[in-house]
């Protein structure tokens, strides 16, 4: 992830996946989504209706393998689903990606402190995004490329967001889990650029256990890494869990306009100089994020 001055000057260091590749990723997706949407007997119909096609057009002159068996099955499913080209498919996709970059497309305010980090994204960097209040979160930063990590703790929500993310191809660099992360928090294999909290799920964790959870979560997060707290009207303020990030810079944003004004989120970085990155994580890695 870049810093706000490598953003303003537009100092990019990865380059998005090509339009092809994107492509690739739109018809693997709702390949697979029409797949899981097939009960086990006609996922078979459809496996021996391709077999018998392959049978009759080689007229056995090659063997049948199971590759070329599934590619056979791939390429019904696309004619079926009557999925478009690659030059019609592009013709719709920049206006459509270029909204979903937006986060009023997803119902988030404009004066969220998230419109700030977006110039700052770069494709690839890792985001985790905690709560069913971070739906529309994951979903606008898995538009910019980023990696995301949706955790919830109802399995309607986890199936929601994966849902939407196919409806709205958004690409296949998107994990959703099940997980109440007061009681377990699942293992992540890389440092966080972006960590993205709804305060709802703070706000139902026992008061002595809030600051060692985000303890927790500022450890995953890598030097110079962002904290996102969403607000939730049912909930207390994002404010409310500032004593928690001791020495984390607050940015300042369209959505914050003082004491007593209504609040859009609470965005914090953490300290260049903070040394509790995980064991996990190389050396190498960590100093790379900080150069970010």
């Amino acid at each position: 992830m870049l810093t706000m001055h490598q953003a303003q000057q537009q100092r990019r260091r990865r380059s998005p996946p090509s339009l092809k590749q994107q492509y690739q990723e739109f018809i693997l997706q709702r390949i697979e989504a029409f797949k899981n949407s097939l009960e086990r007997g006609a996922l078979l119909n459809i496996g021996h209706e391709a077999a018998t096609e392959l049978e009759n057009s080689t007229s056995g002159q090659f063997l049948l393998t199971e590759v070329l068996l599934e590619d056979t099955v791939d390429q019904m499913i696309r004619r079926r689903l009557r999925l478009p080209s690659f030059k019609r498919w592009c013709t719709q996709f920049r206006g459509r990606r270029q909204a979903q970059r937006e986060p009023t497309h997803w119902g988030i305010d404009a004066r969220s402190p998230i419109a700030e980090v977006l110039p700052c994204i770069e494709p690839g960097d890792s985001a985790l995004v905690i709560g069913a209040g971070g739906e529309p979160f994951a979903c606008l930063l898995t538009a910019h490329e980023m990696d995301v990590t949706f955790l919830a703790d109802e399995l309607a929500c986890v199936e929601r967001v994966e849902n939407r993310i196919v409806f709205e191809s958004l690409g296949t660099e998107f994990t959703a889990l099940m997980a109440d992360i007061t009681q377990w928090l699942p293992p992540l294999a890389r440092e966080q650029h972006l960590v993205v909290i709804d305060v709802a799920v703070l706000d139902r964790v026992p008061q002595a256990r809030q600051q060692p959870l985000l303890e927790r979560l500022q450890t995953l997060t890598g030097t110079g890494g962002l904290h996102l707290l969403v607000p939730c009207p049912e909930a207390l303020a994002p404010d409310a869990f500032l004593t928690c990030y001791p020495e984390w810079p607050r940015h300042a944003s369209r959505g914050h306009r003082g004491r007593g004004a209504k609040s859009h989120g609470l965005l914090l970085s953490k300290p260049v100089c903070a040394q509790d990155t995980p064991s996990n994580v190389s050396e190498t890695h960590a100093s790379q994020v900080a150069r970010g």
